[in-house]
């Protein structure tokens, strides 16, 4: 089945330690990926430093190597910081013949090895119609995000 990819703009509310922060979050099939993830973790894009959101999405549009060990690529970040120290959800991208598949949801971090995949066994895999996810990952390119 093919799935599809939006992006809409969000706001995390702040408040009782927690920032708050307006980021493009990934919409697949409808639904926010932010909120099938039960953990705190939110995309890069719209408001991270403006070279590094170019480079998370490079990484997803394969343009560049996995930034995390096991060639797993970086979908959301730590909402205070980034900081993959803190961990990040990262998937496997995969491409066939017109197709673009996010798969092997978890968290990792860069002190640790491993993957932590408890709470995303019913996140993925999703499968991507190849034309259509780089345009509409490029979008945030054109819109200025990255």
């Amino acid at each position: 089945m093919i799935s599809t990819l939006d992006l809409a703009w969000v706001t995390r509310a702040g408040g009782g330690g927690r920032t708050e922060r307006r980021y493009r979050d990934f919409l697949v099939d409808g639904a926010s990926l932010t909120s099938r993830i039960k953990a705190d973790f939110i995309s890069p894009f719209g408001w991270f430093d403006l070279s590094a959101q170019a480079a998370f999405l490079d990484g997803l549009l394969r343009k560049q190597p996995p930034q995390c060990a096991g060639g797993r690529t970086i979908l959301c970040v730590c909402p205070e910081c980034g900081d993959l120290g803190c961990g990040a959800v990262t998937v496997t991208v995969q491409g066939g013949p017109g197709v673009v598949i996010w798969r092997d949801f978890g968290i990792q971090n860069n002190y640790e090895d491993g993957v932590y995949t408890a709470g995303f066994e019913d996140i993925g895999p999703f499968t991507f119609d190849g034309l259509t996810y780089y345009r509409v990952l490029e979008s945030l390119r054109a819109s200025g995000c990255p």
